[in-house]
């Protein structure tokens, strides 16, 4: 991919690209991991652990004589391969086993045992202190991106699925818990363990575990548990922050056309956590800060949203995964827009209005103070970097532009045919725009070169005049964006289908309102448009309905304007 339409200082951004940077591509595979099962033993106090990671892999050719899984800062003890030790290689980041008996058509378990201290990334060990002696005592994971590496050795990327297993010990006083459903606990002097089976596929970034004294507080969607786990003392700001998650289950699975797709859904709140929330398959963690007290609920649409967010994941992310970090802006992007959905469903539609306004905002903000970047791109120095409002905001905006060219019925066929389709499998851009077309038979490629495999949004401004003895109306349109003397994908310029409307006030109330439209075919620098209509019209809306993210500059005259914050029904 050519990354000519990355801006440079010519035009006041800073790239995107730090320094370093360079494409990245998912490594070759081996084979096909089937299951992860990690037995652990934690050490708290001494923030440590031990344990032994066992993959089962499928070799997808015979004769591989080494395998190379990602491992950062682990103490390497051994490696075992059907009660046989081999040779491995451990350079504090890769371990590189050599195989004694090169691969055949049958599975082998790789059985890896290993000690950590104090690790850096990936998991975490929170203590109360000097200066924090009210801090409760907990472990927890944050996989994503490639965090995983630093807890347990696996190949660390988002296009292998796999079960897994979590088998922990932990001091008999918490609770642990993890992906999937808890099929064993076992008593052991001053220790329990407890024994988590996750049955469905996930990449490794999604395995977790969370350890701490919590309350359990449970609830129910269609005879699934639903389980807030919070700190103890705080069981009632646990219900007031996550108590609409039944319902929100509910929304999620009739909009995607895919009943909730594991055994539990677990939220839990812990302390330090270095993000809002993270979607770990069926086990959410979210920040402790997120829990609102009687007065903090008063205004809670913010975490509201990131309970909704981090929920809508489990289907965008852990039921359909992306096969590469690139194409990230597939499950960010629908989180994101799952909240104006939901702000839609719950509050109307003024409401998320607003919301996706505060959105395209967001994105534009970065977009002209900080640099200029396609969604999918594969160029950085790590995938975190990829995770900006260029992502969430531009994405979810995406989501929005999908809607209005589709409608509302047909944008509910197709990511229900996109998440159907695509169900426990890794999935990249492409599959959306397959999907898209296989429901509904449009091809939106026009849509995702402009809005996803380039930067940049289009930049409009629309004069309007009125000629009273021809009664005809005249727009004139100018893409500011685009570049003179240029051709082809060099001009900046869109072509889009963009919807206007002439209004015309027929009573007092703001309701009452006549809109006489066209959909006007934009893809020149400037363009004239005229229109011949009956009176002249008391307001102009360009983009009714706010379909297309873009600024635009209107060059109305004064009561052309005021008519239309008053009586437009849609003024956004």
């Amino acid at each position: 991919m050519l990354h000519t339409y990355f801006d440079t200082e010519e035009n006041g951004r800073k790239s995107f690209e730090l320094p370093g940077a360079k494409p990245h591509y998912n490594p070759d595979r081996p084979g096909q991991v089937e299951h992860i099962l990690l037995d652990l033993v934690l050490d708290i106090p001494n923030k440590s652990f031990q344990g032994t990671c066992t993959i089962t892999l499928q070799p997808i050719r015979k004769g591989i004589k080494q395998l190379t899984l990602d491992a950062v800062d682990l103490q390497i003890e051994s490696v075992v391969i059907g009660e046989v030790s081999q040779p491995f290689d451990y350079d504090g980041k890769q371990l590189t086993i050599q195989l004694l008996q090169p691969t055949g058509e049958e599975q082998i378990k790789i059985a890896i045992a290993y000690e950590v201290d104090n690790p850096q990334r990936g998991l975490y060990f929170i203590h109360p202190d000097e200066h924090y002696p009210d801090k409760p005592t907990q472990v927890w994971t944050q996989g994503e991106d490639e965090d995983s590496r630093f807890w347990f050795p696996c190949f660390d990327y988002p296009g292998q699925l796999s079960t897994s297993e979590i088998r922990m010990r932990v001091p008999k006083q918490f609770l642990a818990i993890s992906n999937g459903e808890l099929i064993a606990t076992e008593k052991d002097g001053k220790d329990k363990i407890y024994h988590w089976s996750q049955k469905q596929v996930h990449p490794t970034y999604l395995i977790t575990l969370a350890v701490g004294d919590f309350a359990e507080i449970k609830d129910e969607w269609n005879k699934i548990p639903v389980i807030y786990y919070v700190e103890k003392g705080r069981e009632e700001d646990g219900r007031r922050t996550m108590g609409k998650t039944p319902r929100m289950m509910e929304f999620l699975s009739k909009k995607y056309g895919y009943s909730y797709p594991y055994t539990k859904y677990a939220q839990v709140c812990v302390d330090d956590f270095i993000f809002g929330g993270m979607e770990n398959t069926s086990t959410t963690l979210l920040t402790d800060r997120c829990l609102l007290d009687e007065r903090a609920a008063l205004d809670n649409m913010r975490t509201e949203s990131l309970v909704l967010h981090e929920l809508a994941h489990q289907w965008f992310g852990d039921l359909v995964v992306i096969k590469h970090w690139s194409h990230a802006w597939i499950k960010e992007g629908m989180a994101s827009y799952a909240e104006v959905l939901w702000t839609e469903e719950e509050y109307g539609k003024d409401d998320a209005a607003y919301y996706l306004l505060k959105d395209a905002r967001s994105y534009l903000q970065e977009d002209t103070s900080r640099y200029r970047r396609p969604i999918v791109t594969n160029v950085y120095r790590e995938a975190i970097e990829l995770y900006d409002r260029h992502l969430y905001k531009k994405g979810a905006c995406v989501y929005h532009m999908i809607r209005s060219v589709l409608g509302d019925e047909l944008f509910d066929k197709a990511i229900q045919t996109f998440v159907q389709d695509n169900a426990h499998k890794t999935v990249e851009t492409i599959d959306l725009l397959r999907a898209i077309e296989k429901a509904t038979g449009f091809n939106l490629m026009f849509l995702f070169d402009q809005y996803v495999f380039r930067g940049g949004y289009p930049d409009f401004k629309v004069a309007y005049s009125w000629d009273g003895d021809s009664k005809l109306a005249k727009l004139t349109i100018t893409q500011s964006q685009g570049k003179n003397n240029n051709n082809g994908s060099q001009n900046e310029l869109f072509d889009l289908k963009i919807p206007i409307a002439f209004g015309y006030k027929l009573k007092k109330e703001k309701s009452q309102v006549k809109l006489t439209n066209f959909n006007l075919p934009i893809h020149e620098k400037e363009q004239s448009f005229y229109f011949p209509l009956e009176k002249k019209p008391d307001f102009v809306s360009f983009d009714v309905g706010n379909n297309f993210l873009k600024t635009v500059k209107l060059e109305y005259p004064i009561p052309e304007l005021k008519a239309q914050l008053k009586y437009d029904p849609n003024p956004i």
